[in-house]
């Protein structure tokens, strides 16, 4: 893991300065907290909140062979380093595994600085081929091809081979504070929040006489929606009925068939924290797809990791997001 960062931040980014004592974190002005207390206050060098995968959103992300131990931060943050990653392997070198790394709740190296790997916001590519300190690890292509993947970010993402000082050319991290607007342009430009960068978005159509895990998710959402029903994956008449009252509650032509119209207005955008049917739904769902998980209705970091698995599995952004994108691919 790469111990090191540029020594001066960003001008985007001012840095809080964390002394570690035998209480706990001392913060500016001599204040002492211990303890969950500290771990909730700290901050990584580019101002996003640092702790364990229990105290921060982390969410496990894999690129072709290479896991990232540790995964990173949930939400754009993913989206953003995941898109990194991806490019890097398919036009800079291919990942390997065993090589890559995430998330790791440490100080900088030689610093009370705590590390961006400290929040979730940091990766480290390939880094036995780019060890710390190490300069010249690309040849002039693949750092032109970086540089492009960089200019594609728009100052989102810094890689540790245009430090200044000591060079980390394994590493790539988030350069801005948290809410700063280009984070959610990007992840729009990327093609994220819900799921894949395609515009297009193909449904399964479905109607009395089906039966199956697609039903079950209908079922499901129709329950979600507050239609009182049994979940038994059979298309029946009494189905058709709930379909056809929510359709005329939306305005939408009530014949009982869900296509493209009503999937769009029955579909709840889920992600990390949600509960509830339709979160059911997709557990179930993933379920039927190959990723087994417990269907208890909690959105929780489990399914989580499993929604990322099958979003980067059918080419979408991995964000961890149920929208749109995400539900027609589950439900293909």
């Amino acid at each position: 893991m790469c111990d090191t960062h540029e020594p001066s931040a960003p001008a985007s980014v001012a840095r809080r300065t964390l002394l570690r004592g035998a209480g706990g974190l001392v913060l500016a002005g001599g204040l002492v907290a211990s303890g969950a207390t500290a771990a909730q206050a700290a901050t990584s060098q580019n101002g996003w909140s640092a702790g364990s995968s229990s105290q921060i959103p982390i969410s496990g992300l894999t690129v072709s062979a290479a896991s990232f131990p540790a995964g990173v931060r949930s939400g754009q943050v993913h989206t953003i380093l995941g898109y990194v990653a991806r490019r890097f392997n398919s036009e800079v070198e291919a990942l390997v595994s065993g090589w890559c790394w995430g998330h790791n709740y440490r100080a900088i190296s030689g610093s009370t600085t705590l590390s961006n790997h400290a929040s979730g916001t940091a990766i480290d590519v390939n880094a036995p081929r780019h060890p710390l300190g190490a300069t010249g690890t690309f040849s002039s292509t693949q750092r032109t091809r970086i540089h492009a993947i960089l200019a594609y970010c728009d100052g989102v993402v810094r890689w540790g081979g245009d430090y200044s000082g000591r060079k980390d050319e394994m590493h790539f991290e988030i350069n801005v504070r948290p809410g700063d607007p280009r984070l959610a342009a990007l992840v729009t430009k990327i093609g994220g929040g819900g799921g894949g960068g395609s515009t297009t978005v193909v449904w399964t159509t479905v109607q009395r006489g089906a039966s199956g895990f697609r039903v079950v998710a209908i079922q499901h959402l129709l329950r979600h929606r507050g239609y009182s029903l049994t979940v038994d994956g059979s298309f029946g008449p009494t189905t058709e009925s709930k379909v056809i009252a929510f359709q005329t509650s939306r305005g939408l032509v009530g014949d009982g068939v869900v296509g493209p119209k009503t999937w769009s207005a029955l579909v709840v955008t889920c992600e990390r924290g949600a509960a509830g049917q339709a979160v059911v739904a997709i557990q179930k769902t993933l379920t039927h797809r190959g990723y087994s998980l417990a269907a208890d209705g909690s959105f929780g970091p489990a399914t989580e990791s499993k929604v990322v698995a099958f979003q980067t599995s059918r080419g979408l952004v991995g964000d961890g997001i149920v929208g749109p994108k995400t539900w027609a691919k589950l439900t293909a």
